[in-house]
């Protein structure tokens, strides 16, 4: 039975395309790619911070996004209480993104 790559929905052999996503179907699906797992390294009370902590790690080869972004700009009492705003990565950078916010206390 044919596959669309996209959607992964199985059809009919006589389906040649995938009708939702208008792509080639195959005969055998790729396996699933796991998204990588993300963690908080640093919350902080202000958006305006954790902006800078952000910066710093992708300067230095870092993906990292922020958390409670949104929140923090129209509930601040609602960011308090989810821990403040997140810098997130993810887990494999974990170790080596909470040593460079910690060295950037220590200066």
């Amino acid at each position: 039975m044919p596959f669309c790559p996209s959607c992964r929905y199985e059809y009919r052999p006589e389906i040649k395309r995938c009708p939702d996503c208008d792509v080639a179907l195959v005969d055998q699906l790729p396996p699933e790619v796991e998204p990588p797992r993300l963690v908080a390294v640093a919350s902080f009370q202000f958006e305006p911070q954790a902006q800078v902590a952000r910066l710093k790690l992708e300067r230095l080869g870092i993906s990292a996004f922020i958390a409670n972004e949104k929140i923090a700009q129209t509930d601040i009492v609602l960011a308090f209480a989810d821990g403040g705003v997140h810098v997130v990565v993810r887990q494999d950078d974990a170790a080596r993104a909470c040593k460079i916010l910690e060295e950037e206390e220590d200066e």
